[in-house]
């Protein structure tokens, strides 16, 4: 199963709300839905695009394996 780090890298970088995430998006000239992101947060989604990930990883400044990780 596959989870991701989305509130723990948050949390590190002290982004307090999924509402803050989202305009750090948008200031950046990006898009990421709000459900899209609620959903990521929560870890309830069983898909997301190549897109999404790219645009968390470049606003989270993270690399793709600091955000997913693979759970036994």
């Amino acid at each position: 199963m596959i989870k991701n780090r989305l509130a723990v890298i948050m949390a590190e970088k002290d982004i307090k709300s999924v509402s803050e995430l989202q305009r750090m998006i948008k200031d950046e000239g990006l898009t990421i839905s709000r459900r899209t992101l609620d959903k990521f947060y929560n870890n309830q989604n069983n898909n997301i695009s190549y897109d999404t990930l790219e645009t968390l990883c470049t606003v989270l400044e993270c690399e793709l394996h600091d955000l997913l990780v693979l759970k036994k």
